[in-house]
Parts: structure tokens; C-alpha cells; sequence
């Protein structure tokens, strides 16, 4: 997908500027700052000003005459503001601190009265009329769950044949007639409006439910709705306590607010049939992690000197990712159909460090866009005895797996597929074994490499369809194999060889 990128435009004194719910009026001061004064049909104080940026990369930045002022738009202070000119259309944007448009107002010359009647004539449109060729807003977003939402933003990407990792975006967009999967994701390409809308629904998802916003509820501030961030101890402080099912107590949840809450120690968090989270919809809010007890808002999680169990929400290139610290006993399993994804590209779905005896169980866990250099699906470091069982790891990260100085890890009656740099990378690592598991549809280096490695066995193991420039394994010490499938490109006479080692079959 190409990115959104244009020349600096100057907003003009007396224009206005429609965002869904008000509309703005432009007034600029003798320094050049763009103040915003809106209307309503309801009363309320909606002013915030854009102060100009010399020489940086957008033109704005949100700006307010206090700094404790309550912003009416999405966004912080200090935050860019681009002004785009493009295809026909003449929006400001407001961007996260990454780059992400998260808000946006149109240019019109139209009253709030006209404004307001075009946007309930869109809200009677079907959907996918309105994805293509209007600028959605906050308030136009705010009548769908996040479910939909997801649905919403990866409708876009079908329209142009996108070709899905996730197997339930897979199924739903495979009923569709129109539905023509390109052989390249590269080839697709989307005008200003398409680029925008997924990054606004995107920005959406992240959004508590609490602070989400839709006309029909509005009165002067958001609508307050009870979710379970009102429980800080986790879902059981409602009274409800854990469920049985078939046999075991779990802790079911069917949201990422509900996740997070109750992740626990010695505890089995269960995902019901067909519920898909994405975890980066509460990962890039940090009143989810921020003087919480039990969790962190870290650029590091590996630099926090703790023994508690932590739930870390971390920095990575290109947004956050999900680490579980000094957790044991945790378990997440997953009904049929159960799946998590996340959207940084750089990040890991699931990251563990220092945690014993954790386990993901019946899961399809990946990325929704391809990425390099770093991150993968599962990451590993310290810790013993922790399996991922029964689960489907469709990359779009660099690895399908990551582990580091940890022991008696193993991967179980699982696949890992579609995976940019390789399979799986090891290091400093002690007893791994990989038993009935398939890797295939992997590229671009050697598949499964690892470094300082002792007692790593594959059984029962098949390989096929993978994509790699350098032998299929790339390990630096002796590795056992039973029964395992290895195609023929790679069993040479000699059998594969790792370094000056050779493998070991039984």
C-alpha cells in the first residue's frame, strides 16, 4: 500500500471545516497559528488552534491557549497536522505520534444544517458504498462494535483482491462473489480516501468503549458505558467469577479490555468459538497500562526490574506489543475458530519473558500486514516449560517463533506459515522439541537457524512449500529428527548439513 504523502498546504482564513459532528471556522492570528472555532446543534465549547511548524514534516501541530485545555478533536497537544490536497479532496488530517491519521476535517462551504443532513443520508447508505468515496469520521464509526470495525477496514483491502493471512477474513470475503484474490499484495493500490478511512478505522479500534462517540448518544460529552476496565482486579470483581467448561474453570472473554484484565497466574483465560481479538485495539492506549497495578507502559520490557507478573504493553518500531513477564501457571485457549492478531509490523503477537509453565492452546495468532527486521509471532526469552499447542501461526512477522536462553519449550500438533524471514529463530536454548507440527508457504533465509542450541529434536515434522535462499536448517550444533518429512531439494546424499555437524535420524 503506498503512503500518504503530500506537499505543505497553508489553510486559508474563514474556510470551514466539517469533522462529522462540528463545524469549524478558521481564524489566523498575525503568528500565522489557525484557530478553530465550531458549532453544533448542541451547545458546548468546541476551539482548538493548529500552530505552524517551520521546517518540519507536516505544516501543524494541536495547539490549544492552555495546556490543560480539553481537545474537541482526537488527538494530544503537540501532535502533527497535515493539510492534504489530493485526488480531488481537501482535508486536514491529524496524526499520531507514528504517523497514523486518526482524525480528520473536511473542507465545505456548506452550513452545519447541510453538513449534518449529508451525514445522516450517509449513515442510511450500505456500508460498503461509503468505505470507497467519503471520509468516515468518529461519529459515523462510533454505530459499529469493533468486530465490524475490522470487517469495515479490511473490506477496503478485499475490494482490491487483498490476499488474507487470517483464516476467518479468509472464509468471510471467500463468500463473496466480487472477491478476486491478487497473487501479490503489492499490486494493490488505494486512492487518498481508501488509505485514510483504514487508518481512521484502525485509530477507531484502539478507542475504550467509554470514549467513543456517536450523535445520537451525544449530549455535550461521550457516553459513559460500564466495560470491564471498571473492574481494574479483572472480570471476577463483577460478581460472575470463572466458568466451567467441559470440565475446567476458565475465565471466558470475548474483548481485549476483557483479555488484558484477566490474564493471571495460574489461571486459564478462554477465547469462546469464532471471537477474534486484535490486541493493538487497548496496546496503543496507555490508560490501559499506566499506574495500573499489574501493568506496565514500557520502551523495554526486558529492562524492568520486577518479580511480580507483569502485563507490559511495549514499544516497538512501528506501535506496541504485548509482553507477559514472570507469569506461570497462565494458560489462553481458544474455542473453534478463536484468533488474535495485531497490527505493528515489527512487533510480536504474543512475547513472553521469564515465564514457566504457559501455555496458548487452539489459537490462530498473526500479524494483519507483512513486515522485516524484527518481531514474529510468538517470542520466548528465559524461562522452562511453557508449549504452544493446537495452534495455527500465520506469521507476516519476520519468525513464526522467536526463543531465547529457554528450556524445555515445545511445539505441538501446530503449523506455522507464511512467515517472511523464516520459520523460527533459536538461541542459548536447551531441550526444544517440535512434535507433529507442519511449516510451510515460509521464506526468505534460512528457515530454521539457531545458535547455541542443545537437545533440539523434530518429530513427526513436515516441511513443504517453503522459500528459502540458504539451507532449511542453519544450526550450529547436533539436532534429531524421527519421522519427518523433508523435501527433496534439501536430502541430498550426504543428508543436510549445519556447519561441520550433520544431523542426527532416528
Amino acid at each position: 500500500m503506498a503512503v500518504l504523502g503530500m506537499e505543505a498546504q497553508t489553510i486559508k482564513d474563514g474556510s470551514k471545516w466539517w469533522d462529522g459532528m462540528v463545524l469549524y471556522t478558521a481564524t489566523i492570528d498575525e503568528f500565522g497559528v489557525v484557530h478553530m472555532s465550531g458549532i453544533w446543534s448542541h451547545p458546548g465549547n468546541f476551539s482548538f488552534s493548529l500552530s505552524p511548524v517551520e521546517g518540519g514534516k507536516y505544516p501543524y501541530c494541536l495547539s490549544a491557549d492552555a495546556p490543560d485545555a480539553v481537545l474537541p478533536v482526537r488527538g494530544e497537544l503537540g501532535w502533527d497536522v497535515d493539510y492534504i490536497r489530493k485526488d480531488g479532496m481537501n482535508f486536514i488530517a491529524i496524526r499520531k505520534p507514528k504517523g497514523e491519521i486518526c482524525h480528520t476535517l473536511v473542507l465545505t462551504p456548506d452550513n452545519v444544517e447541510n453538513c449534518t443532513a449529508q451525514e445522516e443520508w450517509a449513515e442510511q447508505q450500505p456500508v460498503s458504498d461509503i468505505l470507497t468515496n467519503m471520509l468516515l469520521s468518529p461519529a459515523y464509526l462510533g454505530r459499529f462494535n469493533k468486530s465490524e470495525l475490522r470487517l469495515m477496514r479490511n473490506e477496503i483491502l478485499a475490494r482490491h483482491g487483498w490476499k488474507f493471512q487470517s483464516q476467518d477474513l479468509k472464509d468471510h470475503f471467500g463468500k463473496q462473489s466480487w472477491y478476486k484474490p491478487v497473487a501479490d499484495n503489492n499490486q494493490v493500490k488505494l486512492n487518498v480516501i481508501e488509505e485514510t478511512n483504514i487508518q481512521l478505522i484502525k485509530s477507531e479500534e484502539t478507542v475504550p468503549e467509554k470514549d467513543r462517540i456517536h450523535r445520537d448518544r451525544f449530549n455535550g460529552l461521550p457516553a459513559r458505558e460500564i466495560t470491564a476496565e471498571d473492574f481494574p482486579g479483572g472480570l471476577a470483581d463483577d460478581g460472575r467469577g470463572p466458568e466451567i467448561i467441559d470440565g475446567e474453570e476458565v475465565y471466558v472473554v470475548e474483548n481485549e479490555e476483557q483479555l488484558i484484565a484477566n490474564l493471571r497466574p495460574n489461571r486459564t483465560v478462554y477465547i469462546p468459538d469464532n471471537v477474534h481479538l486484535n490486541l493493538s485495539r487497548i496496546l496503543e492506549n496507555d490508560v490501559h497500562f499506566k499506574n495500573r497495578p499489574g501493568r506496565r507502559w514500557s520502551s523495554d520490557a526486558t529492562a524492568i526490574i520486577s518479580k511480580e507478573p507483569l502485563v507490559v504493553s511495549e514499544d516497538v518500531f512501528d506501535g506496541r506489543q504485548l509482553t507477559l513477564v514472570n507469569f506461570s501457571g497462565l494458560t489462553i485457549k481458544g474455542g473453534k475458530n478463536a484468533s488474535i492478531e495485531v497490527d505493528p509490523r515489527y512487533s510480536f503477537c504474543f512475547n513472553f519473558v521469564n515465564c514457566d509453565h504457559c501455555q496458548l492452546i487452539n489459537l490462530i495468532i498473526g500479524h494483519t500486514e507483512g513486515g522485516n527486521c524484527s518481531g514474529g509471532v510468538v517470542g520466548m526469552r528465559g524461562g522452562q516449560h511453557n508449549v504452544v499447542k493446537d495452534c495455527d501461526l500465520y506469521g507476516c512477522g519476520t519468525y513464526g517463533l522467536e526463543l531465547i536462553e529457554t528450556s524445555d519449550f515445545g511445539l505441538i500438533d501446530s503449523n506455522i506459515h507464511d512467515c517472511t524471514y523464516g520459520i523460527m529463530e533459536m538461541r542459548s536454548c536447551m531441550a526444544v522439541r517440535f512434535d507433529r507440527n507442519d511449516f510451510f508457504h515460509n521464506r526468505e533465509f534460512t528457515l530454521i537457524e539457531a545458535t547455541g542450541c542443545e537437545g533440539v529434536s523434530f518429530q513427526d515434522c513436515r516441511f513443504f512449500a517453503n522459500d528459502g535462499d540458504a539451507p532449511l536448517f542453519g544450526l550450529d550444533n547436533t539436532f534429531y529428527m524421527g519421522r519427518t518429512l523433508v523435501p527433496l531439494i534439501w536430502q541430498t546424499s550426504q543428508a543436510p548439513r549445519i556447519g561441520s555437524r550433520r544431523i542426527r535420524s532416528t
